[in-house]
């Protein structure tokens, strides 16, 4: 049965949508495939019609030859049809191998290389998640002999990915996502010093559905390799999930990175993006809230960002028999949109900057990998995730194919020389002649030159440049010292570099200075610890100064520094920042156009409900940041601040945003005193359910909070509960469920009866309602919210609405508890985003009492069912 991409795509976001800015045309065939005018597009195969799986990697052969994999099978070569004829499946032959599973495959140095993802965690599988080399040992044609060059742990979509031959032909260079970890041998052999870290002085909230919670520093890699396999050097990292890369004309590399969707409209969402991979260069991605903000001088920024969507193939233009226009730039497959771009490079100083159009689009279309063919034409296959899969081939019909121009050269191809120069000291250790030459560049108006000659100075021992970095006047030089001195020092030295940055005058420096200023404080806050007393006091009293400023950068980054410093006047000023920020809706994100958005039909409606609902992401960043301060609130100050989630829950966003957004209001809760807690709890509108807990079964404890990536963990054991249904009903009731929902005819009627729950949602769906109530509410069982002309805001169920007062019940769990509102005084009224039913309910209990609720929801209440022996509810689960 064939499957319609539409069916499994991801929720995405789409940020800074750039339009086709080359006429396009529609061509009439199968696909319905929209192609810039000028091309041709044939179908030529669909192995998944063959039984030959859903491809996701090819790989030019030599005198034809073409290689693919299946994502979850076999390897198969084949060789190019001629032009106007179709491949048989005859002409399509398994390597007879025993390999596969590969996201990237590689013809060089007479062998084939592959990209292994596969998990080591079936005792059967022999050729797990790996590079590894295939050779021909016999010469009779065929290859036949499996060498692996390097073992990776880690698998899946954020797995081992591509690789690409190395602009001079001696070397390969391989990409891996965040979910591989990085070998020992590459740690010790790296141009970026391996002392990363998480590096975010508010600490980050991980995903509140899991995702890649246990995945830390560095992420997401890029390491060159010998022919042979046998010396590796780690060249980049940074990254999410980048699948695939190139060499443009230059011979510099560019590498797809992937987007958090999860995230979409929080302060710390990265859309999809090209990042220009330089030596020993990061690109800061990080778990959870703890992505960094392209501004940190400790990384580096992308060239152009994406939007949402799943990267996938990666072409150079200067490899294709396309117009020369096409020459410098790059083609990038995005998976979930079925959108091919063009990103045109341009030179921009020792780096570029870009703009991307649309090259061809079509619906469905899942964009997996893509090559240039020995004759100058662009082949990529569709599928992916067991899709109907295809190949396809693009070829110019149209006239002007100009050659590739050659590189270019003038003041851009100097200032990439410099940088070179510098980067040739990475890795390289006791360098008289590399400190020198790094010291000379450290405050170089170009930054990619500034972070070349600051990763010098990191591979030297401290000793051989301290009296330089003491002795140094220079503002620049000793501020971007000061971030590799900072990253490398011990604590001993934290006060005698405090002292050095006392020296800088911050009122004098420019915004971009004054960023990179505070970005040494707080990895300085991080690494050497805090400063004290007298320090402490000037650096506090030098950053109010200057707080607010007239830049939202700036201002998010002194205002962690101050909160980490708890300094007394900083939260009055974080909120103020807070409201202003909510009542202008500053959001940095633009959507994609309808038209690019509906090329996915199950997601495209939920797009636009976000755009018509986008979170005030810079107040977020500042709801978020409060959540951690303890000095210098007063009640008045909290009554703002608690009553400011109903404006962010009232938003929209990705999966994650608002069980996230839950998550930071109870750890702010934890830090009001306790007997204050009731009060700010309801003032946020969630009230304790203490008085309705007395008479009813209490759990044995002890709990914990909860997040839906526990529930990954105990899927299995749910499934296979042991227990009764009895322990099963007396969680129902001790975590509250019975207070407001039915099960088979028995509990409250203030939610949804609950019996047909599992027909209904899966496991994760059930789990995620219960920890994150506010993510989906019910109109049915909404309360109201009244926004009050004083500021104020009031929620509850409606109890009665005579002349001029209203009358809402604002606790679920009471009907003693009356408040009346007069009219005169609201100034709107609309459904609260803010649920009835409490988050934390499971957090009293211990993990088998968990278990236990979770399976007599999923079994309906029913002895009968399957969960506790019986024979029901196998199908529909």
């Amino acid at each position: 049965m064939k499957v319609s991409l539409s069916a499994v795509l991801m929720i995405v976001l789409i940020i800074s949508a750039c339009q086709p800015t080359i006429e396009t045309t529609e061509y009439d065939n199968s696909q319905g495939i929209k192609i810039q005018k000028g091309f041709s597009i044939d179908t030529l195969y669909s192995p998944s019609e063959n039984d030959q799986g859903s491809w996701v990697a090819l790989a030019k052969g030599e005198n034809g030859m073409m290689y693919s994999s299946d994502q979850y099978g076999n390897l198969y070569r084949f060789s190019m049809p001629a032009p106007g004829v179709r491949l048989k499946a005859e002409e399509v032959d398994s390597l007879g191998i025993n390999i596969g599973y590969a996201h990237g495959l590689l013809w060089a140095f007479n062998s084939l290389y592959v990209s292994v993802n596969r998990g080591w965690n079936n005792e059967e599988v022999e050729n797990g998640s790996g590079v590894y080399r295939l050779t021909d040992s016999d010469a009779d044609g065929n290859l036949d002999k499996i060498e692996q060059l390097l073992k990776l742990e880690g698998a899946g979509e954020h797995g081992p990915h591509s690789l690409v031959l190395s602009p001079d032909g001696e070397s390969i260079y391989f990409i891996a996502g965040n979910h591989v970890l990085i070998p020992d041998e590459l740690k010790e052999n790296t141009r970026l010093p391996n002392n990363w870290g998480e590096d975010n002085l508010a600490e980050p909230y991980l995903d509140a559905r899991g995702h890649a919670n246990d995945i830390l520093a560095p992420g997401g890699w890029i390491a060159n390799m010998d022919p042979s396999g046998q010396n590796w050097e780690l060249i980049s990292a940074g990254f999410r999930n980048p699948f695939d890369m190139g060499f443009n004309q230059d011979g510099e590399l560019f590498a797809y990175d992937a987007d958090m969707e999860w995230d979409m409209g929080m302060p710390w969402y990265r859309p999809t993006r090209i990042c220009h991979v330089t030596s020993g260069s990061e690109f800061g991605w990080r778990t959870g809230t703890g992505k960094w903000p392209t501004y940190y001088p400790d990384a580096l920024p992308a060239v152009v960002n994406l939007n949402q969507g799943s990267p996938t193939g990666v072409v150079m233009g200067h490899h294709l028999a396309f117009p020369a226009k096409f020459s410098n730039g790059l083609f990038a497959n995005d998976w979930s949109f079925g959108t091919m771009y063009y990103v045109d490079l341009k030179p921009n100083g020792s780096s570029y900057t870009a703009k991307r159009e649309e090259f061809l689009s079509g619906t469905p279309m899942p964009l997996t990998d893509a090559v240039a063919g020995e004759d100058g034409n662009l082949y990529f296959a569709t599928g992916g995730r067991r899709l109907e899969s295809h190949l396809f081939r693009v070829s110019y019909t149209g006239e002007g194919v100009g050659e590739s121009p050659s590189m270019t050269a003038g003041k851009e191809a100097d200032l990439r020389e410099l940088r070179k120069s510098l980067e040739a000291f990475h890795n390289t250790e006791a360098s008289k002649e590399g400190i020198e030459k790094a010291w000379a560049h450290l405050d170089h108006e170009d930054r990619h030159i500034r972070y070349a000659a600051r990763m010098v100075l990191e591979h030297q021992a401290l000793d051989s440049w301290k009296d330089a970095f003491y002795g140094e006047s220079g503002t620049g030089k000793t501020i971007q010292a000061s971030v590799a001195r900072v990253r490398q020092a011990e604590k001993e030295e934290a006060d005698a570099i405090y002292s050095k940055l006392a020296s800088l005058d911050m009122s004098a420096l420019d915004e971009s200075s004054k960023l990179d200023l505070m970005r040494v404080y707080e990895l300085a806050f991080i690494r050497l610890g805090k400063p004290s007393g007298e320090q402490a006091q000037k650096l506090a009293k030098n950053l109010n100064n200057d707080f607010p400023s007239h830049s939202n950068a700036l201002d998010r980054e002194i205002a962690e520094l101050l909160i980490a410093l708890e300094d007394e006047v900083a939260v009055k000023k974080c909120i103020s920042l807070l409201e202003t920020h909510t009542a202008a809706k500053t959001n940095g994100h633009e959507m994609l156009d309808t038209e690019v958005t509906n090329r996915s039909e199950r997601y495209g409606p939920k797009i636009q409900a976000i755009v018509e609902k986008m979170p005030p992401s810079e107040a977020i960043f500042y709801g978020t940041l409060l959540s951690h301060a303890k000095a210098g609130w007063t009640k008045e100050l909290r009554e703002k601040y608690f009553q400011w989630f109903y404006d962010a829950f009232n938003a929209e966003g990705g999966l994650s945003f608002k069980a996230t957004m839950e998550h930071v209001r109870s750890k702010a809760m934890e830090k009001v005193p306790e007997a204050d807690r009731e009060y700010f709890q309801e003032l946020s509108g969630v009230y304790s359910p203490t008085a309705a807990m007395a008479d009813l079964p209490q759990p044995e404890g002890p709990g914990k909070n909860y997040i839906n990536g526990d529930f990954w963990r105990l899927g299995g054991k749910i499934q296979n509960h042991e227990g009764d249904i009895a322990a099963g009903k007396q969680m129902f009731q001790a975590a509250l469920c019975a207070s407001c929902h039915r099960m088979n005819g028995e509990g409250g009627i203030n939610g949804p009866d609950l019996t047909q729950i599992h027909t209904r949602f899966s496991l994760g769906e059930i789990a995620n309602a219960i920890i994150a109530p506010h993510d989906e509410i019910s109109d049915q069982y909404a309360h109201t919210l009244f926004r009050m002309k004083d500021g104020r805001k009031l929620a509850g169920r409606i109890l009665s609405e005579e002349g001029d007062v209203i009358k809402i019940l604002p606790n679920p769990f009471t009907s003693d508890e009356v408040v009346e509102i007069a009219k005169a005084e609201v100034e709107g009224r609309e459904l609260s985003p803010i649920s009835p039913m409490p988050p934390g309910l499971l957090n009293r209990l211990n993990e088998d009492e968990v278990v236990a609720l979770m399976a007599y929801l999923i079994s309906g209440g029913d002895e009968e069912h399957y969960i506790y022996g019986g024979d029901k509810g196998r199908e529909s689960d």
